[in-house]
């Protein structure tokens, strides 16, 4: 007569165990019918109705016989040879599961982590410890969650969360044109891709000054600096925070290198984690006007400043009269990548032709640079800005002696003084390259 096998049945014993934990969890059991060959199934990680794509294989032990030396808080495993070497190369994380029988329960270890802290005895072989505080319950579904950093906030604690971001604060100019941003204003301004993306640059905080800016009535001074002893300590408390509570995905590393190694201002898009697109929901419900998807990024240049210089300059019955013109650049930006693209015209003398010096994609320290190396002897009376946009330009407080003043009542700020379809020069008939009109103000390269 034809025996079922008793192993078979025990076997079976554990799988069922181990299902039915999932089904009390937020996770999701599949078993594995064909070929196991050291995985028995996998668990998937959920949240509420929401799978997250975070899976782990399983090997399921089921059996008195597989828990050795045991004490009253652990027990050990010996697994096989073959079993350690497969396990080995899987490219998910695996836990093994041991099902006993006795008092019912199923005991869990991360094996990759047990790798690390696996015992040999006199003969060589292999032991894993299990600990048995370590069962198949909600601590279980709690650490698979901070593996996948997939932790989720309550209400309570995302309420908590935007008074820390509302609370961090830079504050720059001075006067009628005092500007307050939180790290709020720049975790909102940074979403991107349907929200679910987060995106940094540094002129991030100059398109948040000037959105606050066109909003004021009145004559508005232009004092605001962007100098990295202010500006370094309250963007890294913000990266710092996100990474802390778990909202984007950075690399602090790679952060902290470009802050403090290179001296440069990171440029980064980052996904949200699962913790990060609630707290964007959260955000939305509670009625934050600015919390949008910026799905829009292209890569359209959009005329911003263009910047004379020229031989000498006088005044002359109080108006400026300036001598023949030396040099034209005309800049033009992409808000969304934080790059520019500089076109430079130059000629040595007036009766000489001009010449097309650069005309390139160019990123915001290359181009200060470029403007310092060439024109950092030059007098600022003899510079002329252009402003193309509204006038507050990157350009004008990040570059060490530029003017830093200018003054151009709020009304003029919401306008743009050229059409953003003008990409280059427009030039005169008598084949002079500088341009008409514009707001202007003299500086200093």
């Amino acid at each position: 007569m034809k025996k079922r096998s008793r192993t078979a049945k025990q076997g079976r014993a554990g799988v069922i165990a181990v299902e039915q934990a999932c089904n009390e969890l937020d996770l999701i059991w599949r078993s594995l019918i064909e070929e196991d060959v050291g995985v028995d199934g996998t668990i998937e990680i959920a949240l509420g109705e929401f799978p997250t794509g975070k899976i782990i294989g399983v090997q399921v032990k089921s059996g008195g016989s597989y828990i050795r030396s045991e004490t009253e808080t652990s027990f050990r495993f010996y697994p096989d040879k073959d079993d350690l070497d497969y396990w080995r190369k899987l490219s998910i994380p695996l836990f093994l599961l041991i099902h006993n029988p006795g008092d019912g329960n199923v005991y869990w270890v991360d094996v990759s982590s047990a790798f690390s802290e696996e015992r040999h005895d006199q003969d060589g072989v292999v032991s894993i410890s299990f600990s048995k505080t370590n069962k198949l319950d909600n601590a279980f579904q709690a650490y698979l969650h901070g593996r996948f950093d997939l932790t989720v906030y309550s209400g309570a604690q995302y309420a908590e969360l935007r008074k820390e971001l509302e609370a961090l604060v830079h504050r720059d100019g001075s006067g009628h044109s005092l500007v307050e941003v939180t790290a709020l204003d720049l975790f909102v301004e940074g979403l991107w891709g349907l929200c679910s993306k987060l995106q940094f640059h540094s002129s991030l905080l100059a398109d948040i000054i000037r959105k606050t800016v066109r909003e004021r009535d009145g004559r508005i001074p232009i004092t605001y600096t962007f100098n990295r002893a202010g500006l370094y300590p309250f963007f890294s408390t913000y990266f710092s925070l996100l990474a802390r509570h778990h909202i984007a995905l950075l690399d602090v590393a790679d952060i902290s290198e470009s802050l403090y190694g290179k001296l440069e201002y990171p440029t980064f898009i980052a996904p949200l984690t699962t913790n990060g697109r609630r707290f964007v929901k959260y955000l939305q419900a509670a009625g934050l006007p600015r919390v949008r998807d910026n799905q829009y990024m292209t890569l359209s240049l959009h005329p911003h400043i263009q910047i004379e210089v020229y031989a000498g300059f006088d005044l002359v019955d109080g108006e400026a009269e300036f001598g023949p013109y030396t040099d034209v650049l005309a800049i033009s930006f992409n808000a969304y990548l934080d790059y520019y693209h500089l076109s430079h015209w130059h000629r040595a003398r007036p009766e000489q032709p001009v010449v097309e010096m650069a005309r390139q994609n160019i990123h915001y320290h290359a181009l200060r640079d470029y403007i310092s190396t060439r024109f950092k002897d030059t007098p600022k009376n003899n510079v002329l800005f252009r402003h193309r946009d509204i006038p507050l330009s990157p350009l004008i407080w990040l570059a060490d002696g530029l003017e830093r003043r200018s003054s151009r009542r709020a009304e003029l700020l919401a306008s743009r003084a050229v059409g953003d379809g003008d990409h280059g020069i427009r030039g005169r008939n008598d084949g002079d390259p500088r341009p008409y009109g514009g707001g202007h103000h003299r500086g200093a390269a």
